[in-house]
C-alpha cells in the first residue's frame, strides 16, 4: 500500500505544479496583454505626434516664400547689379552679386520641380558657371566684360524659363534702375 500512497502523492504534487504553472502562464498572458495595449497606445501617441510635425512643418513651408518670389528678388539684385557695374561701383556690384547668390541658394532649397524641369539644378547650374564667372569679371572691374558676362547670365536664365513652359519670362538688360533711392 506504500506505492499507491506515494503514486498518489506524486500525482498530487504533479497537479500542484500544473496549476501553479498554469496560474503563471495566465499572469504572462495578462502581463503581455497589458504590455502590447500600451505599445499600441504609445505607438498611437507616436504617429499623432509625427502628424502634427508634419502638419506643423507644411504649413511652415506654405508660410515662407515661393519660388516666384525668389525669382523676383533675383531679379531685383540681377538689375542692382547692372547700374552698380555701369557706374563702375564694383564694391556694389560685388555685393549685388553675393545678395543674387545667397537668393539663388535658398531658392535652390524649395527644390522646385516645373514642368519636368528641377528648378534647383538649373539654379546650381547656372551659379557654377554664368554667376562664378560673373564673381570673376566683377574682380578686374571691365565694362564690356562684365556687359557679356552679364548678358550670358540673362540667356541661361531665359533658356529654364524657356525649358520649364514659362517662355513669356524673358529677362533683359534693365533700362531704369529698380529703385531710384540708391546712389550707383
Amino acid at each position: 500500500m506504500k506505492h499507491p500512497f506515494v503514486w498518489w502523492g506524486g500525482l498530487l504534487v504533479c497537479v500542484l505544479v500544473i496549476i501553479g504553472l498554469l496560474f503563471k502562464i495566465s499572469a504572462l498572458e495578462s502581463r503581455i496583454r497589458g504590455m502590447s495595449e500600451t505599445n499600441a497606445a504609445a505607438m498611437t501617441a507616436l504617429q499623432n505626434s509625427l502628424k502634427r510635425a508634419q502638419a506643423e512643418a507644411q504649413a511652415a513651408k506654405d508660410l515662407g516664400p515661393g519660388l516666384g518670389e525668389y525669382m523676383t528678388t533675383i531679379q531685383l539684385h540681377a538689375g542692382k547689379l547692372w547700374f552698380a557695374a555701369k557706374a563702375a561701383n564694383w564694391e556694389l556690384a560685388q555685393y549685388e552679386l553675393d545678395e543674387l547668390k545667397e537668393t539663388m541658394e535658398s531658392a535652390k532649397g524649395l527644390n522646385a520641380e516645373k514642368n519636368g524641369v528641377k528648378i534647383s539644378n538649373v539654379l546650381d547650374s547656372v551659379l557654377k558657371t554664368q554667376v562664378a564667372q560673373l564673381a570673376q569679371v566683377l574682380k578686374k572691374g571691365n565694362s564690356a566684360e562684365f556687359q557679356k558676362s552679364y548678358d550670358e547670365m540673362l540667356s541661361a536664365c531665359n533658356g529654364c524659363h524657356t525649358a520649364a513652359a514659362y517662355k513669356f519670362i524673358q529677362i533683359i538688360r534693365p533700362t531704369a534702375p529698380p529703385v531710384t533711392n540708391q546712389r550707383w
